[in-house]
């Protein structure tokens, strides 16, 4: 048996089924790259358990999937997910080879950056279109189709969850700094003219946690607010037109 189990946003936010999982599961594993999970977390299971947890390379949930899970013809192993577990595409790989070769499987859910955000901004859920992710430039690399993303979806109205990229190896994510300067260059190199320093738009930083800050600003304005951000993991979302409910919400995040 191969369970997905997720474990929420926070500390503890793991459902009581999920730890019953756990507690009479063979081998437990740990998927570390879709978001960060903290070192407490991962004691806090360990200790319920009883058991230690495997922390999984990036190939093991790839190339090597088929060796990840092989295990689980003849034993119950369970693969632990930060957030809900099926918002990965990774994840939808991994059950696919289960059920190709016959590998019983069960996925636990639980809640989701995604739909957490959509729920702290206050924002109608079914005016949002497809998700995007900013990702770490480096010298060779500066993909800008992130902004093509937000463009269309603010030509059918749609709000965008942007999300920021996280490096599992420094444990650190895209600052609030880097990710509108490279937003404002993908701007200024496709002059779409969805975006320009009078956009307003949500930060949302540690969304489900007790840390968690939101703002909703001017572009132009954010980097006062980027002291409140520092360490956290960070979340935008670019606004379509806001309908009146929306727009009598979002001053509460100014």
């Amino acid at each position: 048996m191969l369970l997905l189990i997720g474990l929420g946003l926070d500390t503890k936010d793991i459902s009581v089924r999920a730890l019953e999982e756990i507690e009479t599961s063979d081998v437990l594993m740990l998927d570390p790259y879709t978001n960060i999970i903290s070192d407490q977390y991962i004691e806090y299971l360990e200790k319920s358990s009883k058991k230690k947890i495997i922390k999984l390379s990036r190939s093991d949930l790839e190339e090597n999937v088929p060796m990840t899970i092989g295990q689980a013809k003849t034993k119950k192993i369970a693969i632990l997910v930060s957030g809900d577990p099926m918002i990965a595409t990774t994840h939808q790989i991994i059950i696919d080879h289960a059920a190709n070769n016959s590998i019983p499987y069960k996925i636990i859910h639980s809640s989701s950056i995604l739909t957490a955000a959509i729920g702290e901004s206050g924002l109608i859920p079914y005016k949002f279109g497809q998700t995007t992710t900013i990702p770490f430039w480096t010298d060779k690399y500066k993909p800008i189709s992130f902004l093509d993303t937000i463009y269309r979806n603010i030509e059918c109205n749609y709000h965008t969850i942007v999300l920021l990229d996280y490096n599992y190896l420094k444990k650190e994510g895209l600052k609030l700094e880097a990710a509108l300067r490279q937003l404002m260059i993908a701007e200024s190199e496709r002059k779409t003219g969805c975006i320009s320093q009078e956009t307003k738009i949500f930060v949302l930083g540690d969304v489900g946690k007790e840390s968690q800050v939101i703002k909703y600003s001017k572009i132009s304005e954010m980097p006062k607010n980027e002291p409140l951000f520092e360490g956290k993991i960070l979340t935008l979302i670019i606004p379509a037109k806001l309908a009146v409910s929306e727009e009598d919400h979002v001053s509460i995040f100014h």
